[in-house]
């Protein structure tokens, strides 16, 4: 069975979640504008949100049911999260690492190229677990003195 998650769960989340961090509250997203501005089709929006709903979205179903009658109210700590809008070490740490690989790929010294690498490789692996700690480390005491 095919993960939804990549190909269409979180595009959808990722098309709602700043809509409602641009918008005020009170704001409701019909299925079909979250089609639209996600560029998918209106039932396979519906779908995701279906999915979506019991951890990261409020949806509001009408008579209907479907695509035609449903919107979205809202979103929840957890789509910000999945969607890397607030601070989360696993988040941070994923980032880093692509961060790496990209500058390994744009880097036109191989030798400069091959640390980059390792250094990413290092932390994908074993170091990852290493990095989650001190970015958790670091974002609960920004907090705490904030």
């Amino acid at each position: 069975m095919e993960s939804t998650w990549e190909l269409r769960d979180l595009p959808v989340l990722d098309t709602v979640v700043p809509y409602f961090d641009e918008h005020p509250q009170g704001v409701m997203l019909s299925c079909r504008e979250v089609a639209d501005l996600a560029g998918r089709d209106p039932t396979d929006v519906y779908q995701a949100l279906k999915i979506l709903q019991l951890t990261y979205v409020r949806l509001v179903e009408g008579l209907g049911h479907g695509p035609i009658s449903s919107s979205v109210r809202g979103v929840t700590d957890d789509a910000r999260r999945a969607v890397g809008q607030w601070p989360s070490p696993d988040v941070w740490a994923d980032r880093i690492i692509r961060a790496l690989l990209d500058a390994a790929q744009r880097e036109p010294d191989e030798a400069k190229r091959s640390r980059l690498r390792a250094t990413a490789d290092g932390l994908a692996g074993f170091g990852r677990d290493v990095l989650v700690g001190v970015l958790s480390g670091g974002i609960t005491q920004s907090m705490s003195s904030s």
